[in-house]
């Protein structure tokens, strides 16, 4: 049962915290007007959000699990350019290319309303999104992209792929990973902020052609 003071509590404390993370630059720009419209529906809050980014890892295997080694060395939420990615791992002799797509942590006030959410999620695209936890505050629910990519750039000190390579194809599919965002953005704003639809049939063409233009190199 959802304690409704707890949830409104909670929705308070999380708004309050984004807005400051987006006065000091920490909330993605690209994302951060949406969240604060989404954050206006009285039955949910979200409490983490990312639009997608290219991290790299000094690591030896790409694994995010605490006390195995993962050191991340730098992150972008955006297209990263061959000389960024040389500049950062520099130093160090082995380094993971990561690219991971969006992921939204929204907390609703009931079951039905997760289940609207993940619903939507689905049909656009975010196949591995699900309820993550439950407690007197609200079902947490994770909206999570399915595009990822893990390239190991340096092994041992010695380069495994040509970096201006490596970063077209991280570039590549952090796009597609961000279509697929705004897709979802798109009908969620057609469904509960009032905007128009858009034609769900045209948008699954077009992240068709742009999946299969992404590896024509």
């Amino acid at each position: 049962m959802i304690d409704e003071s707890a949830f409104a509590s909670r929705k308070r404390a999380f708004l309050d915290r984004m807005r400051r993370e987006a006065e000091q630059g920490r909330v993605d720009p690209d994302i951060y007007p949406f969240l604060e419209r989404m954050n206006e529906l009285p039955w949910l809050y979200t409490t983490s959000s990312c639009s997608g980014r290219i991290l790299l890892a000094s690591a030896r295997t790409p694994s995010y699990s605490k006390g195995r080694g993962f050191t991340p060395i730098a992150k972008w939420h955006r297209a990263v350019a061959p000389d960024e990615i040389l500049k950062a791992a520099e130093g160090h002799d082995d380094v993971w290319m990561l690219v991971r797509g969006a992921i939204l942590h929204v907390v609703v006030s009931s079951a039905g309303r997760a289940r609207e959410l993940i619903e939507l999620a689905h049909e656009t695209g975010h196949k591995h999104s699900g309820i993550i936890s439950v407690n007197r505050a609200g079902i947490v629910v994770e909206i999570l992209g399915e595009e990822r990519l893990d390239i190991p750039l340096k092994i041992g000190g010695v380069y495994k792929i040509d970096v201006e390579t490596a970063a077209d194809y991280a570039n590549r599919v952090l796009l597609l990973a961000k279509a697929r965002l705004a897709w979802f953005i798109g009908e969620f704003e057609a469904r509960y902020l009032g905007n128009k639809a858009p034609d769900a049939k045209a948008v699954r063409e077009k992240l068709r052609e742009l999946a299969k233009c992404l590896w024509e190199i």
